[in-house]
C-alpha cells in the first residue's frame, strides 16, 4: 500500500472540517515551496548577469 493510500485512510477518520483544514495547509505549504524555488531561480539568474 502506498503512502498516499495510508494518509487518505487516516484523513477519512478525521472530522470534515479538520480534513479540509489539513488539505488547505498542504496546498499552502506547496505554494510556499514553489514560490521559494522560483525566488531562488530568479536570484540565480541575477547572479549570472552580475558575474
Amino acid at each position: 500500500m502506498t503512502g498516499k493510500c495510508k494518509s487518505k485512510r487516516r484523513l477519512s477518520r478525521l472530522p470534515e472540517g479538520r480534513e479540509r483544514m489539513i488539505n488547505l495547509l498542504i496546498i499552502v505549504l506547496r505554494a510556499v515551496v514553489a514560490l521559494s524555488n522560483a525566488l531562488i531561480a530568479v536570484l540565480e539568474l541575477i547572479r549570472q548577469f552580475i558575474d
